[in-house]
């Protein structure tokens, strides 16, 4: 058999839970190439269920690796250090490439060796309807950086890169969440990505998706500054501060409903300093009368 010159990473937690959808994820990967696939499981943290690690150790089709520290970011980066092909690419454990579609992004970057990485479109399934990632994928191409402080293009699943030009150092495991976004911006910064209008995955939205928990929606203040202690153009870098001032203002309505003022009274006012603070100015009055004394008329 001709040696693999694609991997393919999946970082996850091996859960009884998440057996039906990680064998379908891996079946996809096999299905997405008319040739060798090299495909790297990290397995973090101690939820696994022993059975199905035991079973997928005995896959040879696979590589499988184990990380005791439960962290999909963590994860990533050992599988990236674990790459021996010339391309890899990502897949959640509960989403699916679709037919060809590694085949197409590694002939892209055949014809295009100029590219260190390709990224391309997807479709979301809610379980009932599939809908595109992007439905205005074209506008990412004059200007990505940009494109990418209004809405983030990288799915986990949606690009294949070269290994020689996208080392471990781009991974940064310090963000548990939202790191596709901060990743985004560093290739674009630093390397020459093309882009291709062609649904090749399908993101799964799940009950236990990461996208859903609280501790994401709390992450995006961390990963926005973080972003922008990057050398970003400054038209960018304005577009960034204004979704961190959203991103204070959605955290104040947050702490808000859970009643707890001082925390909602702190992202309020540290809404108000970025670009469209003043948007946030008629919101005080919804603040001072959730926090009113009882019995104040």
């Amino acid at each position: 058999m001709e040696p693999a010159r694609v991997s393919i990473i999946i970082p996850t937690t091996c859960e009884s839970k998440r057996r039906a959808s990680l064998l379908k994820a891996i079946d996809s990967i096999l299905a997405a190439a008319d040739e060798p696939v090299a495909v790297i499981l990290v397995v973090n943290g101690t939820r696994f269920d022993a059975d199905l690690l035991e079973s997928l150790r005995d896959d040879d089709r696979l590589v499988v690796i184990y990380e005791s520290v439960g962290s999909a970011p963590r994860a990533q980066r050992i599988g990236r250090e674990a790459v021996r092909t010339e391309f890899f690419g990502f897949l959640d454990d509960d989403d699916e490439y679709l037919a060809g579609a590694l085949t197409l992004r590694r002939a892209h970057l055949d014809a295009h060796p100029e590219a260190d990485g390709v990224v391309c479109n997807g479709v979301r399934f809610n379980g009932e309807v599939e809908t595109p990632f992007l439905t205005d994928f074209a506008s990412i191409y004059p200007a990505p950086l940009l494109a990418l402080a209004e809405t983030n293009w990288l799915a986990s699943c949606g690009g294949l890169f070269r290994t020689a030009r996208v080392g471990e150092d781009f991974f940064d495991e310090r963000f548990r969440y939202i790191e596709w976004t901060l990743l985004g911006f560093k290739l674009a910064l630093k390397r020459h990505l093309d882009f291709v209008d062609v649904p090749t995955f399908k993101i799964n939205n799940t009950p236990q998706s990461l996208s859903k928990s609280e501790a994401y929606e709390l992450a995006h203040i961390d990963v926005l500054q973080e972003i922008l202690r990057l050398p970003l153009p400054a038209p960018v870098a304005a577009r960034v501060r204004r979704k961190l001032g959203a991103a204070h203002h959605l955290l104040s309505d947050f702490f808000r409903a859970k009643g707890q003022a001082g925390q909602a009274w702190r992202h309020h006012l540290s809404s108000l300093r970025y670009p469209g603070g003043l948007d946030y100015l008629a919101y005080t009055r919804r603040l001072l009368w959730a926090i009113r004394p009882v019995g104040a008329s």
